[in-house]
């Protein structure tokens, strides 16, 4: 496929999903490799914790092991020693929150795989759980990867660096980088050190910029570093000061043709 239909493609299926904002979600989440035993986390890093913000603004949802210990009065210093059954309560919440909103569009920042995305939740929960039996699985066709969306919009290489959902941000943000704002790997030491607050803070930020990007990418507001040649052709003939040259000339056009005929 070619990058104009790409493109054409890419911006219909963003109008289309966020038709009806009580039924878009956005989703971000993080993890780490901290474990409380020697099995524990030593292949798939554990679930730390899942914000879901809404389009509408109808739902801000939190699910982190620390909120959990809270709940359970498990103090801090002690916390390690619960990990797995804290991580379950987690899954457990998560999974039926999808339960309830199966029906809904979940953007995200590339959650593609099992080394992060809803593969590696879904791998998480079989691992602790025992098996996927009462396991809610989002359907394929409601999850839209906006870093996909952003792509064939703009093209590769939207925005400079490694961490494209910080590059972007700070495009974004006047150029100035938001201290909130951790790396995962950064969020997995900082989980490490029990500064869940930090953790829960990043990935919120996280999610809310998600649900930025994409409103302003509807709006044609979104700044990138780069982009692809087509794109700047197309965003340059649809800038509204560009539209307002052609409704004038078309205008000018007009009359020239009606004083023609005279």
């Amino acid at each position: 496929m070619g990058i104009i239909k790409e493109r054409g493609l890419a911006i219909s299926t963003l109008k289309k999903l966020t038709e009806d904002p009580n039924k878009v979600l956005f989703i971000h989440y993080s993890q780490s490799n901290t474990f409380d035993d020697d099995d524990y986390g030593s292949i798939s890093p554990i679930i730390t914790s899942i914000v879901i913000k809404s389009l509408d603004g109808q739902i801000d949802q939190q699910f982190a092991i620390h909120f959990e210990a809270d709940k359970a009065d498990i103090p801090i210093d002690e916390i390690q020693n619960s990990y797995r059954d804290l991580e379950l309560r987690i899954l457990k919440a998560f999974n039926s929150f999808v339960k309830r909103h199966s029906d809904c569009n979940w953007i995200h920042w590339d959650m593609k795989n099992i080394h992060f995305g809803f593969e590696g939740i879904k791998h998480r929960y079989e691992k602790i759980f025992g098996n996927l039996n009462d396991f809610n699985e989002i359907p394929v066709n409601n999850k839209k990867n906006l870093f996909d969306i952003i792509e064939k919009i703009y093209g590769e290489k939207f925005v400079d660096g490694s961490d494209t959902l910080k590059s972007l941000m700070k495009c974004n943000s006047n150029n100035i980088d938001n201290n909130a704002y951790l790396s995962s790997a950064v969020e997995s030491t900082e989980f490490g050190r029990k500064n869940f607050v930090n953790v829960i803070k990043s990935v919120d930020l996280k999610v809310d910029f998600i649900k930025k990007a994409t409103n302003k990418l509807i709006q044609r507001k979104l700044i990138v570093s780069n982009k692809n040649r087509y794109a700047i052709f197309a965003d340059t003939v649809n800038h509204p000061i560009f539209t307002f040259i052609g409704w004038i000339i078309g205008i000018i056009g007009f009359f020239l043709t009606i004083w023609s005929l005279k």
